[in-house]
């Protein structure tokens, strides 16, 4: 069985780093020239774009990497069509949803500038998913390209668009100087023709793969995003800054966690399955990812609070008890990313999806403590409890199907 080498392992994990560090750049450098205020609007654009994508994820790159045929030239011109269809698809939901945003927030972006984030997604579907292919057998050199160099155009544009613009309406910029960048080296680095196909027996396929996983990416928005909509509501612009920041340092780890899970476990579990070696692979990937959970809550809890003030200013200046109640949700976040990985790699995509219901419904008790008059800290906290009851949720229905047979397991994107 092939696997990666040192250098494919390092270069999944030094990708997601650099696109993570890099957004992490863009909100400092965004801070730096137009202050808290308008980095607090900057973040409702940001949700309003995360919103409609984690609704209709369907993960076709996932499907790509896990499928026995998920390299042929068929499965990816299906994959790339319905790609398309969907970018169109969130275009138009932008749209219709920019008056309703507008109105929603007082002194916050106008509709025009709601309905302008529908560019992203509309050419953000035109990528060329060849770069990923190359995942399969542990090639990473398309993905550094690709993602490493979309990132770099985001950053480089960064402080151009802030000293042009002036406000929040910079983030427009930046974002479309990334999509862009990133649609034009995924065709650059391309292997094959670039080709569309919409065949109803692959789209069958991605839906089903895909349905389970929208629903949960639906309930990722509501567990890392929705809470944001809360603080804005009942806390202010700056307050939405604050919060913002810690939780997308906090946050940082875990998805660049989840994205070199998804380059290295995903591929490797395959593999793992078609081998009915499955469990003996498990274990040392939930060792390796419960000791990073608890070295990042320490640092976290430790370092985080002079780090903002030193990089974002004195203006940001978060309480302690802020910070080590979303380092903790952010850990136990951490800890559980092998657990989801396997539940996709055997087709189990609802486990992720019924484990983060329990974390969804934690936003109840948070709206209820902002109502009340709890401070910001109190939603972060309900946070992490809701993360302990996700994490044990997927993996108490996770376990049982680890002993599952190989002949018994059904291949991961095959038809019902």
């Amino acid at each position: 069985m092939r696997s990666a080498s040192t250098s494919g392992r390092a270069a999944a994990w030094a990708v997601p780093v650099a696109n993570e560090v890099a957004v992490f750049a863009r909100s400092v450098v965004l801070a730096r020239f137009l202050g808290a205020e308008e980095l607090g609007k900057i973040m409702l654009l940001a949700l309003a774009l995360r919103l409609v994508e984690m609704a209709s994820d369907l993960s076709v790159e996932r499907l790509m990497a896990q499928a026995m045929d998920g390299g042929t030239e068929r499965m990816q011109a299906n994959l790339q069509g319905f790609a398309v269809l969907r970018g169109a698809g969130l275009a138009l939901v932008l749209v219709l949803l920019a008056v309703p945003m507008s109105f929603g927030f007082a002194d916050g972006p106008t509709a025009l500038t709601f309905a302008a984030l529908a560019l992203a997604p509309l050419l953000r579907g035109f990528v060329h998913l060849d770069y990923r292919r190359r995942e399969r057998r542990f090639d990473y050199r398309g993905l550094m390209v690709v993602d490493g160099g979309a990132a770099v155009a985001m950053l480089v544009s960064a402080p151009f668009a802030a000293q042009m613009v002036g406000d929040h309406r910079a983030f427009l910029v930046v974002l479309m100087v990334h999509v862009a960048a990133l649609v034009v080296l995924s065709h650059l680095v391309a292997e094959r023709r670039y080709q569309l196909a919409l065949e109803w027996g692959y789209g069958l396929r991605i839906w089903r793969f895909g349905a389970p996983l929208i629903v949960n990416a639906g309930l990722m928005f509501l567990t890392f995003q929705a809470d944001r909509l809360i603080v804005a509501g009942y806390f202010g612009w700056s307050e939405l800054a604050l919060y913002g920041v810690a939780l997308q340092l906090a946050l940082l780890p875990a998805q660049i966690a989840g994205r070199a899970a998804a380059s290295l476990l995903a591929p490797a579990f395959r593999r793992s399955l078609a081998e009915d070696d499955l469990a003996s692979a498990a274990g040392p990937a939930l060792r390796g990812y419960g000791a990073l959970a608890l070295v990042f809550f320490a640092g976290f809890g430790l370092l985080a609070g002079p780090f903002i003030r030193a990089v974002y200013g004195a203006e940001f200046d978060v309480t302690p008890a802020l910070l080590w109640a979303l380092g903790l949700a952010a850990a136990i976040r951490i800890a559980r990313t092998p657990v989801s990985q396997l539940a996709v790699s055997l087709g189990k995509t609802a486990i992720p999806m019924r484990g983060n219901i329990l974390r969804a419904m934690a936003l109840v008790p948070a709206l209820g403590l902002a109502m009340s008059g709890h401070p910001v800290h109190a939603l972060a906290l309900a946070a992490a409890a809701g993360e302990a009851l996700a994490a044990l949720r997927a993996w108490g229905l996770l376990k049982p199907h680890l002993v599952t047979t190989h002949d018994s397991a059904k291949p991961v994107g095959a038809s019902a």
